[in-house]
């Protein structure tokens, strides 16, 4: 068996979710984002785990996530954040899901068949404050609700946003997001149609306390041990949830001028030792970390040198003392005193830490811990 492994420790996921209500505050309600098979890190595992330690609602991109969910037994509300198609409307009411809702039409079909099956469907109506994405435009929110109103068979359970620079947090589209969407909150109540669920606040909001008024934090990448981008040390009390591991499976000793890889990128300049590992691009290491990237073994950090290809990388471990085949590779995560963190691996390749995790987490496979 390739002894690549990805190991996702269920145990800081559970520090994680702690250390979010901590900073939420003991009055907000936790809606966690597990869609994408939750960031690469299993959707189902994790799901239930959060549901174990008092999560208040998942999140979801599509239907068959939500329905995946319902097969495992997860029983707290499950909110389908892409929203529905007409051909998915019965499967929503007949598992209890939770759908974003944001077109007349689909609203009109759920409505028929909610009563028909004698049910009422909450909804969450989705506004557009300025991500252009998905959603009623702000500005057209009352005429959507005064639409939506009369039908029976739909509960308006709550109402959600996303913002577009959370990231950044000296950014002011986001307060000006936020506004936008506190009068879309107030238009809602003062229809009579709203119940109370509102939620703005994603990862970078919650670090930066903006939106955790409204009641419900909704996080993601959070969850999983990282910060929505650089320079947060807010979230310095967070553990990274996933690792990638890997073995050495051949050492050679080579002279000066000899060739690694594809493409014959990288020359020794003087005799080195050159270690091979089984991953590659395939495994979700990016190509773009040829002559690039670092591994840790023994460790130390030691360069990739050559390109990446399909299923192997090569590194140079020269002056590294004692490496034999079967030694450990990290590839992601802490070995000794060093540490890579998916943030650095996104760095070197011009990426976000989310992409890292759900490229590798997915082309893995996976193994849980509990710390």
């Amino acid at each position: 068996m390739i002894p690549n492994v990805v190991t996702i420790d269920l145990g800081a996921l559970r520090h994680n979710l702690f250390e979010i209500k901590r900073l939420a505050g003991p009055n907000t309600r936790i809606l966690a984002v597990v869609k994408s098979d939750a960031y690469g890190h299993g959707m189902i595992p994790v799901a239930k785990t959060l549901e174990s330690a008092g999560i208040d609602y998942l999140g979801v991109f599509e239907l068959e996530e939500g329905l995946e969910l319902r097969k495992a037994g997860c029983e707290v509300p499950i909110l389908i954040m892409m929203g529905i198609t007409s051909d998915e409307v019965s499967a929503v009411v007949e598992h209890g899901l939770t759908p974003a809702l944001f077109q007349l039409d689909i609203a009109g079909k759920l409505s028929r068949i909610s009563a028909e099956q004698g049910k009422v469907t909450p909804v969450h109506v989705k506004v557009d404050t300025g991500m252009t994405r998905l959603g009623v435009f702000s500005g057209d929110l009352p005429n959507f609700l005064k639409q939506l109103l009369p039908l029976k068979g739909i509960q308006v359970e709550g109402i959600f946003s996303h913002l577009a620079v959370a990231d950044r947090p000296d950014d002011p589209f986001t307060d000006q997001q936020i506004r936008r969407f506190q009068e879309a909150v107030e238009e809602c109540r003062r229809l009579g149609v709203f119940r109370g669920i509102v939620h703005v606040a994603n990862s970078g909001a919650l670090l930066g306390n903006k939106g955790l008024d409204l009641g419900v934090a909704r996080p993601g990448i959070l969850l999983y041990g990282a910060p929505p981008a650089k320079g947060w040390a807010a979230a310095a009390s967070f553990k990274p949830v996933m690792g990638f591991k890997s073995r050495v499976i051949q050492i050679r000793t080579v002279p000066p001028g000899t060739s690694v890889s594809y493409g014959r990128t990288y020359i020794t300049q003087e005799e080195c030792t050159i270690a091979t590992i089984p991953v590659g691009y395939d495994d979700g290491y990016s190509r773009l970390l040829s002559n690039n990237g670092e591994v840790l073994i023994h460790g130390r950090r030691v360069p990739v040198v050559g390109r990446v290809c399909m299923n192997l990388t090569m590194v140079d471990v020269t002056g590294v003392e004692g490496v034999a085949v079967g030694d450990e590779v990290v590839l992601l995560g802490a070995q000794g005193e060093e540490r890579i963190t998916a943030e650095e691996i996104a760095t070197r390749i011009g990426t976000i830490n989310y992409e890292v995790y759900c490229t590798i987490g997915k082309s893995n496979r996976r193994v849980y811990i509990d710390s």
